[in-house]
C-alpha cells in the first residue's frame, strides 16, 4: 500500500494540531494546579481559624466561671455559628475541588484519545 503526499501531509496537519490542543491542555492544566494550589491555602487558613476558635472558646469556659451560665450559653451559641460557617466553606471548598477534578479528568481522557488516534494514524502511515 503506497503512502501518498496527500496523507502524509494530512497526518502532519493532524499532529500539529494536536500539539497546539497539548499546548493549551498543559496551560488549563497549570492553572487547575494554580487554583488548587490557592484551595490548599484557604483550608490551611481556615483550620488556623477554627484552632484559634476553640482556643478562645476555651478561654471563654475557664473565664466564665460557674455563676455566668448565660456568658457560657451565649459563648457556646457563637461558636456553634462559627462552626457551621466553616463547614459551609468547607463544602464549598470540597464542591470546587470535585468539579476541577471532573475538569481535569476530562481534559486527561480528551487529551489520551486525541493522542492515541494521532498515534495510530502516523503507525498506519508507515
Amino acid at each position: 500500500m503506497a503512502i501518498t503526499a496527500k496523507q502524509v501531509k494530512a497526518a502532519s496537519k493532524s499532529y500539529v494540531a494536536f500539539q497546539a490542543e497539548l499546548r493549551a491542555a498543559m496551560k488549563q492544566l497549570k492553572k487547575l494546579d494554580q487554583a488548587l494550589r490557592a484551595q490548599k491555602a484557604s483550608l490551611h487558613a481556615l483550620s488556623t481559624v477554627t484552632a484559634e476558635a476553640e482556643i478562645l472558646f476555651d478561654a471563654a469556659i475557664r473565664d466564665a466561671g460557674g455563676d455566668s451560665q448565660e456568658q457560657l450559653l451565649q459563648a457556646t451559641k457563637q461558636m456553634q455559628e462559627t462552626q457551621m460557617s466553616f463547614n459551609l466553606q468547607y463544602l464549598q471548598l470540597q464542591s470546587q475541588m470535585q468539579h476541577e477534578n471532573r475538569s481535569y479528568t476530562a481534559v486527561s481522557n480528551i487529551m489520551k484519545t486525541k493522542h492515541d488516534t494521532v498515534k495510530n494514524s502516523i503507525s498506519n502511515i508507515r
